[in-house]
């Protein structure tokens, strides 16, 4: 008997954004939620990537694992699991 466990990070819920101090602690550790996810799922919109910010995310994400970790989903194509 198997069972899965999965652990799913969302940066806007995860990182607190109701002050300056705690959003900037949160993203000070963004780096060590990316180093032990296995997967990044990016729901991309036409703004995906003229955000710096989830650019900054995808960077950091690919240079932690190989692009084959990577699953881009339009958000007109996500469902959710």
């Amino acid at each position: 008997f198997t069972t899965a466990r999965y652990t799913l990070f969302l940066d806007v819920l995860c990182i607190d954004q109701t002050s300056n101090d705690t959003k900037r602690k949160g993203i000070e550790k963004l780096g060590a939620f990316l180093r032990n996810s296995e997967v990044m799922i990016a729901l991309y919109t036409d703004m995906y990537l003229q955000k710096l910010w989830t650019v900054f995310e995808l960077a950091s994400f690919l240079a932690l694992h190989p692009i084959k970790h990577l699953v881009i989903m339009p958000v007109f194509k996500a469902r959710a699991y």
